[in-house]
């Protein structure tokens, strides 16, 4: 072998050696990224007494029984819990409540907060990461709420420029704090899918204001959504949800039919593959059985049998599965075990939950199981006001409501407050002792949750649409209606 042959020869030896050993180096590193680290939050002052519980959660709780971590002042406030990789999360004072912001959390992070005006202020390492959301709220940017003088197109050029504003603002906020290159860029898509679920929420427009829908939705298309690492990202699953919504607004007048549902599965395999494949078909089983007509039933069982066995992500089956028990029961009649179980009525006095219905006599019964802390079940309380007063004095209804609070007085004081609102009668509470066959059978895991039973007492719907979905409603009770008109 000639000299230049061989310092050749021994130059691409050591070249390989080199990539050899970087390789090696960077699947080292890789392998103890993966490694779990440790996270913790603790309170600044600990001998503060204005927090009494904290509660840290999973940016989207709809498929979830439990909260992530939830910490009271007699366990002490300090959180800890492992992480393997960087993760959004949402945090705040659960009493009082303060508001919730989303949080970029990282293996490894300790850091402590404190409870100022109502927003919680951290300090510590990457503490730039937790305190974003709060400083981009402290800028009251304006939020434009649609108005029909101003046009769907406008509207969404408005709204552009408010998320213009927000990407500028998060520029400012990485180049003046200490931010990692990771939190930048998930940060940028939570900005990103918060501007597209806003402007594709076909429930803040009036039906038919969107004329051209290709003209509105310009560049939005499927591909968006044709990835897997925004499964900790509401606004990207908020933004997927709404663009199947109203794709099929633009292929089918009625998104609760069985052809929308059918178009959105269609959709969805055809271009999403993994975790979105998964939290698509099941959010869209979600939604169909949200306003499940009797006679389609069946077809949703048979959806069901079809597209359990495809979902792997424990969350997302469990969902089916409730879905698929409520249906089960659909039209059965209550047992005896759930008309002899016991619930207390605002005087503190036992009764049973037949004797409940027997006191409304052959009326048709909406039962709304809520709770005190609840925000989105006084929201649809306030809200429908109105509608329930029309339906008890115009049709043969009685609103029942049953609270699963822990506290008879939270539960009492609530019912207090909201007198003006028609809760100033059939009130009930589900005692944790007492509560097992009722929370069975009406297979409720999140609140508000309705039910309707005919005037016979026998389950119409276990899974109704809020009073505050006044069409929908008006079109079940239309339906009992013609069924006893039929008996």
């Amino acid at each position: 072998m000639k000299k230049n042959e061989k310092s050749t020869f021994f130059l691409l030896l050591i070249t390989i050696l080199v990539g050899f050993l970087n390789c090696k180096q960077k699947t080292e590193i890789s392998k103890k990224e993966s490694i779990a680290k440790s996270v913790f939050l603790f309170p600044e002052q600990t001998s503060d007494t204005i927090i009494k519980s904290v509660l840290l959660d999973e940016t989207n709780v709809e498929y979830t029984n439990k909260p992530f971590l939830l910490k009271s002042k007699n366990e002490n406030l300090n959180l800890s819990f492992n992480l393997k990789t960087p993760r959004l999360f949402r945090f705040y004072s659960f009493e009082p409540m303060s508001n919730p912001f989303i949080i970029y959390v990282t293996p490894g992070d300790t850091l402590s907060y404190r409870l100022e005006k109502q927003v919680i202020v951290f300090k510590g390492t990457n503490a730039a990461h937790y305190n974003f959301f709060k400083e981009l709220y402290d800028l009251k940017f304006e939020y434009i709420k649609y108005d029909e003088k101003l046009g769907v197109l406008d509207f969404k050029k408005i709204k552009k420029k408010e998320y213009q504003k927000r990407l500028d603002f998060l520029e400012q906020y990485v180049n003046n704090k200490q931010t990692s290159i990771s939190f930048y860029k998930k940060i940028k898509e939570v900005l990103r899918f918060q501007y597209l679920s806003g402007i594709m929420n076909t429930n803040i427009f009036p039906k038919g204001t969107i004329t051209n829908y290709t003209e509105y939705l310009e560049d939005i298309t499927i591909e968006l959504f044709k990835r897997n690492d925004q499964d900790d990202n509401l606004y990207f699953q908020l933004a997927l949800t709404n663009y199947l919504k109203i794709i099929t607004d633009n292929n089918n007048n009625n998104n609760n039919s069985k052809e929308a549902l059918e178009y959105q599965l269609d959709l969805i395999n055809q271009n999403l593959k993994g975790k979105t494949k998964e939290y698509a078909i099941t959010k869209m089983i979600f939604e169909f059985n949200n306003h499940l007509n009797i006679k389609d039933i069946n077809y949703l069982k048979d959806k069901i049998k079809f597209y359990l066995p495809q979902i792997n992500v424990e969350d997302y089956r469990a969902v089916i599965n409730r879905i698929f028990n409520q249906i089960n029961k659909i039209n059965n009649s209550l047992s005896d075990e759930i008309f002899n179980s016991i619930v207390l009525d605002i005087d503190g006095n036992n009764i049973t939950f037949k004797d409940v219905l027997n006191k409304q006599g052959d009326r048709i019964k909406i039962i709304d199981f809520w709770a005190s802390w609840c925000a989105p079940c006084i929201k649809d309380i306030k809200e429908s006001y109105l509608y329930r007063q029309r339906l008890i004095k115009e049709k043969n209804v009685e609103f029942l409501y049953f609270s699963i609070d822990e506290k008879q007085d939270n539960w009492r004081k609530k019912v207090s407050e909201l007198k003006r609102f028609g809760m100033n009668k059939d009130q009930y509470l589900i005692t944790d002792k007492n509560n097992a066959a009722i929370k069975t059978f009406f297979n409720f895991n999140t609140i508000p949750h309705y039910a309707i039973l005919d005037n016979k007492n026998n389950v119409f719907l276990i899974n109704s649409p809020s009073p505050s979905d006044t069409l929908e409603l008006n079109a079940i009770i239309k339906k009992i209606d013609s069924l006893n008109i039929i008996q």
